[in-house]
C-alpha cells in the first residue's frame, strides 16, 4: 500500500527525537513546533504574475512575495519534494485560503506542513539578524521559538494564513 504524501511527512515530523542536550536548552523540536501550531497547505501552481525565486533560498523568496503582495502570508514548516525525498525546513506563502504558493522549487513539492507567521514577526526577526533567517531554526537568537517565545502565538501567528486543516500531534 503506498502512503499518501501527508502521511509520510507526518510519520516523520512525530518520530523526530531531540538529543539530550536539546533537550536541556530547548522546550520542543523544529518538528514539534510544526506538530504543535501547523496547518497543512494544498501545494498549487503560482499565478502567472508571479516569478519563480532563486533555487534553495526559499526563506528570501517567501519573504520577497510578502513583501510585494500584503495579501500573502508567510509560512514557514516543512516539505515534502517527492514521496522518496526527505522532509526539509521549507518557506514559502499562502493565499489565506489553504494554498501553499512556492515559487522556490519547481516542479512543485507534494506535502506541506507549516505555520503562518506575521509580518510584522518575520520583518522584526531579519532585521534583528541582519539576514532572512529560519524562523524555526533561529540559532542566532537560541531558537526562540522553540523556548518560551512558542508558548505565545499572539506575537507570531498570522490566523489569517491558517491552512486547510491543523497538523495533529
Amino acid at each position: 500500500m503506498v502512503k499518501s504524501a501527508q502521511t509520510i511527512l507526518l510519520n516523520c515530523l512525530r518520530s523526530s527525537q531531540a538529543t539530550p542536550a536539546a533537550k536541556a536548552f530547548l522546550k520542543r523540536t523544529c518538528q514539534e513546533f510544526v506538530l504543535e501550531h501547523g496547518w497543512w497547505y494544498e501545494p498549487v501552481e503560482f499565478p502567472k504574475h508571479i516569478a519563480l525565486g532563486i533555487p534553495k533560498q526559499c526563506h528570501t523568496n517567501a519573504v520577497d512575495l510578502v513583501l510585494d503582495d500584503d495579501s500573502l502570508i508567510y509560512c514557514e514548516g516543512y516539505a515534502l519534494f517527492k514521496e522518496s525525498s526527505i522532509p526539509v525546513i521549507h518557506a514559502w506563502v499562502t493565499d489565506g485560503h489553504g494554498n501553499a504558493i512556492d515559487n522556490t522549487w519547481s516542479p512543485l513539492g507534494v506535502a506541506y506542513a507549516g505555520v503562518p507567521f506575521k509580518s510584522l514577526f518575520v520583518n522584526m526577526t531579519a532585521l534583528k539578524n541582519r539576514a532572512i533567517v529560519s524562523l524555526l531554526d533561529d540559532y542566532q537568537n537560541n531558537c526562540p521559538l522553540r523556548g518560551d517565545l512558542g508558548d505565545r502565538p499572539d506575537e507570531w501567528l498570522d490566523f489569517r494564513g491558517c491552512g486547510l486543516t491543523k497538523v495533529s500531534l
